[in-house]
């Protein structure tokens, strides 16, 4: 390699625009930046520098500091140590609302798409502002998908994207803005030929314009394509920085990995083609029909073809994943998609979803397929266990701080090492690899293909599916070509080379005879399956199935004053529920919105009582609020700055608010003022003046759950709080308000209480903490975050006052009432989760 410095100096960039180096300005340069992880250096003293109108690639093996390094120019996270200057300027902290005020935008390797909001609003809560101002928004929103030929829904859900749509909207959100900097992180990995063709020419596009783009990747091919200029990080440490034009691939790959690699795929095997170990015939499942191949013993199978042509779904029917019909004979037995589960091992592509447990160690995800192999009498025997994953890291060069490292605090490809360990400690007698290199560097590459040759080599049938016809070519001995389900080539011996299978790909002209196109109107309708209202109609109708239930065994039961009594019952807690909807839409819970009403009624009860004035009365009010506000501030702050879990920080407020309670009175007393209670009691008709309200207020909050920006990012935090942080949401500050809104919601319905009991009593409103629960759980808000809904919250208030009051009103015990409740609880999160799934299993 030629002397960096002078490289860097003098040679002219030629990629979309000739752009002189010396003359470039620079955009970012980092001085000195370091930054550690318990301990463990991520990089140490990194200095680089990025100019303006040129692409910058980034390269590294796994664990070398790219991904932090993006992630610290992108303000996702601070750096230990360094300067970081932009436009000559220092940037004291860099955070990802600066670093969007700058300019700079980021494409993540793993996508910051948040499953549980739309396309639309994934759109919406990421880009700023001014982007939709003074058009419509739908227009604004096509325009951008268009500009990576994306063709989705914007009512789809993100968590029924592809892991290939995920990252084009990724990249089309960080397009948007036409920012300064564009850094892109592995951009490729999920995408084929076509898509990355496009991707290719935007990059062009907006370096002839000024633009700095940022460019990490692991394919050679890939720099000699994009790259002006490419830096080397290695163990957190600059290796090198040239221009792309006067370094070799055999330079780089040097500085990549410390150590001269031979070639990259391991020789392939001169199998007996009449020793089959793996015979399918006339495979068919969704999307995929009639395939059929066969595996000799030491062969390596490849499946190809333009993404979304039924490769993934072979993978898994293979991998007895996915129903399927047709005969799979492995080792000479035919199985059934069930013996397949247990003797296959499947590598899937998105290792997040589902190739890892988030909150286990990388110890327990490699090992945890494999635990009866260290068990002895039913124990299992850490040392046999911390041994096998020992060997099995170190054959696969995983990098990390310990085995025992939390999984996701490994970088991608290592991650991706620590689900193919799992497959091998598994033992099992097939592999079934989709997408098993996808974000490895080159290193790791040539490690995994050696393994796979190794294991195939001892008979187990490999199968692997691929986007990269290059991988294919040098790791397969066989290759099947889909398009659109059908197996429309089989390439084998030297007929396995790129060009033959890429021409099989692009050019069959099969029909999907037996796919029956999905009509417009069926998908809209899964798309209003999945929305977060959906439950709302059911819910309603059962609601009014249950009135005429009542009214059949009592015509009294919609009578005037039992409809008036269960609305105003169903008021109280409806306020109380709306106000637990806020922290269930957070990811998280509170449990002290039953003490806290009963608190503020017994403040209430020494202000609002007969006799008292009018200014102590509204002081009265006054001091409600203010007491809402004052423990909905301490429950944000123990949980966003104190590491209280949202459990922990609120059942500590319920203790200490309950305790006051019965500081204040330790009995019934102080009876509140009837003039009050009848203003807060007045009616309309049978229909309580306070039920419009809460109405009223549900439907705003509906509002500003789906068309304000306050809205999406209460519900990107319970989505994804790591993501919303990445995007720039202001999660500590969102957080916070959320739980003082679910106070100040808790005083409404504690005004409420304090008018259907009319005394201070420190007994009353502890209850109210489960049914509130009970309530937004009906409505369908999910307890995992980031899924809910106001109106359908009021409608399970409604509903769950509805049944104990037909309880009583037909002479039923009280254990009946919770017989009910929880039997309806179980019900709704049966009947919403199976619902979802499957209209999600239809997206895909």
């Amino acid at each position: 390699m030629r002397s960096p410095a002078a490289t860097m100096e003098h040679q002219t960039v030629k990629a979309g625009s000739a752009v002189p180096v010396a003359s470039a300005p620079t955009l970012i340069r980092l001085r000195g930046i370091s930054k550690s992880y318990a301990g463990v250096p991520a990089l140490s003293d990194v200095s680089v520098t990025f100019q303006a109108g040129e692409v910058h690639a980034i390269l590294g093996e796994n664990g070398a500091g790219k991904s932090t390094l993006m992630n610290i120019i992108a303000g996702a996270q601070q750096p230990d140590a360094g300067e970081i200057e932009f436009a000559g300027r220092r940037v004291v902290s860099m955070t990802p609302e600066t670093a969007a005020a700058l300019g700079i935008a980021i494409s993540y390797q793993h996508p910051a798409v948040l499953d549980d909001l739309s396309v639309m609003e994934n759109l919406r809560v990421a880009l700023p502002a001014h982007l939709f101002a003074g058009r419509p928004a739908r227009e604004v929103a096509q325009e951008i998908l268009q500009t990576m030929a994306l063709d989705v829904p914007l009512q789809a859900r993100g968590d029924t994207l592809t892991v290939a749509q995920k990252q084009l909207l990724e990249i089309a959100k960080a397009l948007a803005i036409r920012p300064k900097v564009l850094i892109l992180d592995e951009p490729t990995a999920s995408l084929d030929q076509d898509s990355t063709d496009i991707l290719f020419r935007r990059i062009r596009e907006v370096v002839q314009s000024g633009t700095s783009v940022i460019y990490i990747t692991h394919r050679m091919a890939e720099l000699r394509q994009i790259a002006h200029r490419v830096t080397v990080l290695r163990d957190g440490r600059v290796q090198g920085s040239a221009l792309v034009a006067e370094v070799t691939d055999q330079d780089l790959l040097g500085m990549i990995v410390g150590r001269t690699l031979g070639s990259t795929f391991p020789p392939k095997a001169s199998p007996n083609v009449a020793d089959v170990v793996l015979k399918v015939t006339e495979l068919s499942g969704r999307r995929f029909h009639n395939v059929s191949f066969e595996v000799a013993r030491g062969q390596i199978l490849g499946v190809a073809g333009v993404a979304g042509n039924g490769q993934t779904e072979l993978m898994r029917a293979l991998a007895g994943l996915q129903p399927a019909a047709g005969t799979v004979v492995l080792n000479g037995r035919t199985l059934a998609p069930h013996d397949l589960r247990h003797r296959a091992a499947f590598m899937p592509s998105d290792r997040h979803t589902e190739g890892l447990a988030a909150g286990l160690s990388a110890r327990e995800n490699a090992a945890v397929a494999s635990l009866q192999k260290f068990a002895f009498s039913g124990l299992v025997s850490r040392r046999r266990e911390v041994a096998a994953v020992s060997a099995a890291f170190g054959a696969l060069a995983v990098k990390a701080a310990s085995i025992e490292a939390p999984v996701l605090s490994l970088s991608g490809g290592n991650q991706q090492k620590v689900v193919m360990a799992r497959a091998l400690l598994s033992e099992p007698e097939l592999i079934v690899a989709d997408e098993p290199t996808q974000g490895v560097d080159v290193g790791a590459r040539a490690e995994i293909y050696r393994i796979l040759r190794e294991v195939s080599a001892k008979g187990t049938p490999v199968i692997v599916n691929s986007s990269d016809a290059t991988e294919l070519e040098g790791l397969c001995d066989k290759v099947i070509v889909l398009s659109r389900g059908h197996v429309v080539e089989t390439l084998t011996g030297t007929d396995v080379v790129e060009a033959r299978i890429v021409a099989a790909a692009v050019s069959a002209e099969t029909h999907a005879a037996h796919s029956i196109p999905r009509a417009a109107p069926h998908s809209k309708w899964r798309h209003i399956v999945q929305t977060d209202n959906a439950p709302t109609l059911p819910l309603a109708l059962v609601i009014l199935a249950l009135a005429l239930f009542g009214y059949s065994k009592n015509p009294n039961y919609l009578s005037a004053f039992n409809l008036t009594n269960i609305l105003t019952l169903s008021t109280a807690l409806g306020f109380f529920a709306l106000g637990q909807t806020i922290p269930l839409l957070l990811g998280g819970i509170d449990l002290s919105v039953g003490p806290l009403a009963g608190f503020l009624v017994v403040v209430a009860s020494f202000f609002i009582n007969e006799g008292q004035s009018t200014g102590a009365i509204v002081a009265g009010f006054v001091l409600m609020a203010v007491g809402a506000l004052a423990a909905g501030t301490i429950n944000g702050l123990l949980i966003r700055f104190a590491n209280f879990t949202p459990i922990a920080a609120t059942l500590a407020m319920y203790i200490a608010i309950q305790g006051c309670s019965f500081l204040l009175r330790d009995g019934p007393g102080g009876y509140i003022n009837s003039d009050v209670v009848a203003a807060i009691n007045a009616q309309i008709g049978p229909v309580p003046v306070a039920f419009f309200m809460l109405l009223a207020m549900a439907i705003l909050g509906e509002v500003g759950l789906r068309r304000l920006r306050s809205g999406w990012r209460l519900r990107a935090t319970g989505s994804d709080e790591d993501v919303a942080r990445r995007i720039g949401v202001p999660v500590d500050r969102t957080i916070v308000l959320g739980y003082i809104g679910t106070a100040l919601l808790t005083a409404l319905g504690a005004v409420m209480l304090m008018a259907q009991i009319g005394v201070g009593d420190p007994r009353q409103g502890v209850n109210y903490t489960l049914s509130s629960i009970t309530a937004v759980v009906l409505g369908g808000t999910s307890l995992r975050g980031g899924r809910g809904t106001f109106l359908g919250t009021v409608l399970g208030a409604l509903l769950l006052t509805e049944v104990l009051n037909i309880v009583a009103f037909i002479g039923l015990s009280q254990t009946y009432q919770y017989v009910f409740q929880g039997a309806l609880i179980l019900l709704a999160t049966v009947v919403y989760s199976t619902v979802r799934g499957r209209a999600a299993m239809q997206d895909e």
